[in-house]
């Protein structure tokens, strides 16, 4: 009876391990609902930069985005494969939990096709002369439009209109300069917004897919808005360890040339959902 019993547990504990490894993917993600909400920012609202968009409606289909920012562990995997080097290192040394920083545009795609490839799933960019083309109908990884960003951000069909991306006190939901030590920190370790996603306020500014221009929103058809066809900088969001609490609001952006970094900038990844 004692043999088959730890036979039994033995059994178990392979199975759940085989489990473990082979887990889900998208259990990381978030299913964001479309929906139409305003983006930008309100005329009264006299935190805005001359950068945000003016609040306008934008209707979004539905897609995934993940629950957390990606992390230094995820970026050695990535590196480790392709036989790259890390980022400079940073003061506070490469802690595996905290998210990935020093990235550039470039970086983050390249990461994103890499992770496509390695999960079986059909790459999302593929170079086109000396521009990168985005296939919204792949099944891979990519990084979100602005738009999804920061319908992602305000809480999506679920938003309670906070200032910040799930509170309207930064310190429940961001690491930021108030409280942050100098450093950013361990993802998912502040509150989440409505949706469940963490830190999208704070902690590191997080690439988008989009090229930059502050009027474009004048000219765009508002059905899931992808930015400029052209461009020479592209979006950045979110804010960081760094930034003052301004910059965490979900309409704020700031734009960086896509082979730059700055030592607070790295990314988050989304998921095109097949109609």
């Amino acid at each position: 009876m004692k043999k088959i019993t730890f036979y039994s547990i033995l059994l178990v504990s392979i199975l759940a391990l085989f489990a473990f490894n082979d887990r889900n993917p998208n259990s990381d993600f978030v299913m964001i609902e479309g929906g139409t909400f305003k983006m930008g920012s309100k005329a009264s609202d006299r935190a805005a930069d001359v950068d945000e968009q003016k609040e306008h409606e934008v209707k979004l289909n539905s897609f995934m985005i993940s629950k957390f920012e990606v992390t230094v562990w995820e970026w050695k995997e990535f590196i480790k494969a392709n036989k790259m080097k890390m980022p400079e290192k940073p003061k506070w040394g490469w802690q595996d939990n905290y998210p990935i920083n020093g990235i550039t545009w470039n970086e983050a795609i390249a990461y994103c096709n890499w992770l496509s490839k390695k999960e079986k799933l059909q790459p999302v960019y593929s170079k086109k002369g000396p521009n990168i083309v985005c296939n919204f109908k792949a099944n891979g990884y990519r990084l979100p439009t602005e738009a999804e960003w920061e319908y992602a951000a305000k809480g999506g069909s679920l938003s309670k209109s906070f200032r910040y991306s799930g509170s309207d006190n930064l310190d429940d939901i961001a690491w930021y300069k108030g409280n942050s030590n100098g450093t950013p920190h361990t993802i998912g370790t502040k509150l989440p917004n409505e949706l469940g996603i963490y830190d999208m306020s704070g902690n590191v500014w997080e690439w988008c897919w989009d090229w930059y221009n502050k009027d474009f929103y004048k000219l765009e058809k508002n059905d899931n808005p992808r930015g400029p066809e052209m461009g020479n900088r592209r979006s950045v969001r979110g804010g960081s360890w760094d930034s003052q609490p301004n910059y965490a609001r979900p309409a704020n952006r700031i734009s960086t040339e896509p082979n730059k970094t700055h030592e607070f900038y790295g990314f988050r990844i989304a998921k095109s959902i097949a109609k």
